[in-house]
């Protein structure tokens, strides 16, 4: 009977694990998932709404807003955003380099308007190579990412956007990585924006200060000395456990993890995407004044 007993448990343990790992598998499938307004479902749908302009959002993870708080789908829904039509070009694991190499598709769409937020995945290969050694899409490519290489490819991404839309474009500087302004990785993502903002300046467009935003509140919180961008894949494997499985709100991860912005060191709270969301908004609204005067 004991054995019975022994073998029944071990029998009902086994399925509970295997329901787990089906579930696991099953959400991070569509945590992957490409947002409903992707340009090539834009473009196939036929989603263009009559008398709005068209505001097209391309990057890697923060854009997608699958396990980051989902700014684009914020800005869309807010009250000076209403005369806008948002697309998502946001895919998770992107670098510029991807982000160049799909741009044909956003182009297609005719923006009025390009907002760029993408550098954290290129960065990855130096500040958290434990992340970027998970990155399917950074295995596949043919040179390693690196700050030079980011330089060029973003100079491209503008050009081509200036060269083959009439869009007004915005460049988001790129967020914190981890909650310790005086490490190591976020001094790099420093020298990524300042990278940013050069070729802003060069190529005349927009620079919105979103990681100084960011950092503005961590001052303001008297958190400028928080958790640091270590372990980092653990850290988001654990969240996509908590997100999928357990159904935890991004907040609750963060809290739960000891940020205040960040929830896997990496990834964005509600409170950091609305502040995203606020640059978009603000953006538009500015260029809306232009248009008028």
């Amino acid at each position: 009977m004991f054995m019975g007993l022994f073998y029944g448990g071990l029998f009902a343990i086994l399925l509970v694990g295997i329901a787990a790992a089906f579930m696991i598998r099953l959400r991070k499938k569509k945590i992957n998932q490409l947002p409903y307004n992707n340009p090539d479902m834009f473009l196939k749908n036929g989603m263009r709404q009559e008398g709005k302009k068209t505001v097209a959002v391309i990057g890697g993870d923060a854009v997608h807003g699958s396990m980051s708080y989902n700014f684009v789908q914020d800005a869309a829904k807010r009250k000076g955003c209403q005369e806008y039509q948002f697309i998502n070009d946001g895919v998770n694991g992107s670098t510029a380099y991807d982000v160049l190499q799909r741009l044909d598709s956003v182009i297609q769409c005719k923006p009025d308007f390009a907002i760029i937020l993408v550098g954290f995945n290129d960065a990855s290969v130096k500040i958290a190579p434990d992340i970027a050694e998970k990155n399917a899409k950074l295995r596949g490519l043919s040179e390693k990412p690196s700050l030079i290489l980011y330089e060029k490819h973003l100079m491209r991404i503008v050009n081509k956007l200036k060269a083959e839309t009439s869009a007004n474009i915005a460049l988001l500087s790129i967020p914190i990585a981890g909650e310790n302004l005086f490490s190591k990785a976020n001094k790099e993502i420093d020298q990524y924006n300042e990278t940013i903002k050069k070729i802003a300046e060069v190529t005349n467009v927009t620079y919105l200060p979103f990681n100084e935003k960011l950092k503005a509140y961590l001052k303001g919180k008297r958190h400028t000395r928080g958790r640091s961008l270590k372990n980092g894949s653990k850290l988001y494997e654990k969240a996509v456990i908590e997100r999928c499985v357990y159904g935890y709100s991004l907040d609750r991860i963060s809290h739960r993890n000891g940020f205040l912005l960040l929830t896997d060191g990496v990834h964005l709270n509600s409170i950091a995407g609305m502040m995203a969301a606020h640059q978009i908004e603000l953006f538009l609204k500015k260029n809306d004044l232009k248009a008028i005067q």
